[in-house]
Order: C-alpha cells, then structure tokens, then sequence
C-alpha cells in the first residue's frame, strides 16, 4: 500500500491543549474533527506518547487552536517537535483564556470541549468533546495539513498519526 494517499485526505493543523497540574500544555495535531453540530461535537486523535494524551484524561477537557495559513510556523514546531514534560511550551507562545483553556493567539479559531467519551486504538486516544466555547479570529484560511507539507515544507513528528518514515 502507497501510504501517501492518506496525505490526500483533507486535514487541518491545530494545536490541542490543556491542563497539566495548572501549566497549560499541549501538542500539534492534524486529527481533529466535527461530529455533530447539535449538540456541537467535537473529535480529536492524540497518540499515547504525548504527554498531552495523559493531560487531557486527567483533566478530562481540551482545547483546539486552529492555525491559519499566516501563523508563526515555529507554533508547530514549538508543539509538535518537543515534549510537554520537559519544555513549557506556552513560554515561547502568545496565548489566552478562553472557557479557562488556553488558545493559541495566533490563530484563525479556537474550539474548547469537555471529554464525553473516549476510543482507544493501538497508537492513540480518540477524544470525542463536547463543545463548550468558541470563536473565529480573523478572517484568514486555516492552515490544511496540505498546505503544511508544499509551502510551509513541514515535517511530520514521529507520533503524528500521519507521520511517513522517509
């Protein structure tokens, strides 16, 4: 199997948050996705090994920082190259509140859920939230996982779900 058609499918590049004992935290992602939009819900996929993915059942809410096509490239880095145990990743990221979670400022959108219910698979937790705030900012174009991979030239860190051993 190609495994390169899964690049053809349509994604998006955010930055998912949360708490960690009162340190916002968080991580790149590119699978996050609308369920229903009544009741709004939200899902999104974070692979074992984040630190996030332990945050986010602790805590048991989350956040979804929508980037756009004009946000600091270095976001993604800052987010999906080091770990959350280690680095303080808000430090380096302007960022604020909103339904007490932490967004991204650099941003086209943000959504914030409460966890309704989990799936596990063999490498990731698939959240399902259920939203409870959000706004857009701005009216530039989110950022497509396409978009990351031909302009931007970006990498895949090795637990993105998408990630393609060159």
């Amino acid at each position: 199997m190609n495994k390169n058609v899964f690049r053809n499918l349509s994604y998006g590049v955010y930055v998912v948050s949360t708490w960690d004992n009162g340190r916002a935290t968080g991580c790149t992602a590119n699978s996050a996705m609308q369920i229903t939009s009544s009741p709004a819900t939200i899902a999104v996929s974070i692979n074992h090994d984040n630190y996030t993915n332990s945050c986010i059942k602790d805590t048991g809410r989350f956040a979804i920082s929508i980037l756009s096509e004009k946000s600091d490239p270095m976001i993604i880095g800052t987010f999906g190259f080091y770990s959350g145990k280690e680095k303080n990743k808000f430090d380096e990221v302007e960022h604020k509140l909103f339904a007490n979670m932490p967004v991204v400022s650099d941003a086209c959108g943000y959504i914030t859920c409460e966890v309704i219910d989990t799936m596990e698979t063999e490498t990731h937790t698939v959240f399902l939230g259920r939203v409870l705030d959000g706004d857009v900012n701005g009216n530039d174009d989110p950022m497509t996982y396409s978009y990351y991979h031909k302009v931007v030239k970006g990498k895949s860190p090795k637990n993105a779900p998408t990630y393609i051993a060159d």
